[in-house]
């Protein structure tokens, strides 16, 4: 009986990984009536382009097996194949895409990307970053990250409110963006609501890295980032619906 209900584990575990990849990257006809779309197809890089050029990077950023896959190496930010925008910008949208991160991950997806001129001469483009990192054990400056820094915080300026994010596992993630209310979610869970009205919103960017970055609390739209972090990082099922 032990083997026979280990075959029929290993059955149903196999015929959820076929339905999972089977339904990958496609929109379901409700989603298509609701006003979804897909940003990536499962099977090009159609829709996206490298930060700051009209091609997309021809090293690091790869698609297989249905995952737009950074295979990334240099650990510096936009340090090895660069950041990937879309190719057109958004104002008011939700934004759903699953992840997965290993040991010692950090990427991040940022929006309200601007490509302002002069180009950074190393680093990111500024943006409002859903921030994607190894919560638990990424050492930066020498310590554990504050909790601002951590998965699905607006990197540096507002912390999600939540526990450290599990690696190595795939995780869903939504940014909903309408005028100036911002929320992040993780696994169905919001984590993060924030108006950039709020005294809340304006001190996290007193106290960020951006307070120099002119009207960085008032972009009106932008496109969107998958940023290279020099880490390995996976996504599929990145789609988005206007508001």
């Amino acid at each position: 009986m032990a083997r026979i209900s280990s075959l029929l584990l290993v059955i149903m575990l196999f015929s959820n990984f076929l339905a999972r990849a089977q339904n990958a990257n496609v929109l379901t006809k409700s989603e298509q009536d609701a006003g979804w779309k897909l940003l990536f197809d499962g099977k090009t890089t159609n829709g996206w382009r490298g930060a700051y050029s009209t091609a997309f990077p021809k090293h690091g950023w790869v698609v297989k097996d249905g995952e737009l896959r950074g295979e990334l190496s240099e650990g510096a930010e936009s340090g090895d194949a660069g950041d990937i925008v879309t190719q057109r910008k958004y104002r008011n949208f939700e934004l759903v895409f699953e992840w997965r991160l290993g040991k010692g991950g950090n990427s991040g997806v940022k929006y309200f990307i601007e490509e302002r001129l002069p180009k950074p001469e190393k680093g990111s483009q500024a943006g409002y970053e859903y921030q994607l990192i190894d919560d638990a054990t990424y050492i930066y400056q020498g310590k554990l990250l504050p909790q601002d820094l951590k998965t699905a915080s607006i990197y540096d300026v507002i912390a999600a409110e939540k526990p450290d994010t599990k690696i190595e596992v795939w995780h869903t993630s939504k940014i909903k963006v309408e005028n100036d209310q911002i929320e992040h979610w993780l696994d169905q869970v919001k984590v993060l609501d924030v108006n950039r009205k709020d005294t809340r919103f304006k001190q996290g960017i007193i106290d960020s890295k951006y307070k120099d970055y002119q009207g960085f609390g008032t972009i009106p739209e932008g496109y969107i980032l998958f940023q290279d972090h020099g880490h390995s990082v996976a996504f599929r099922n990145i789609k988005i619906r206007e508001l």
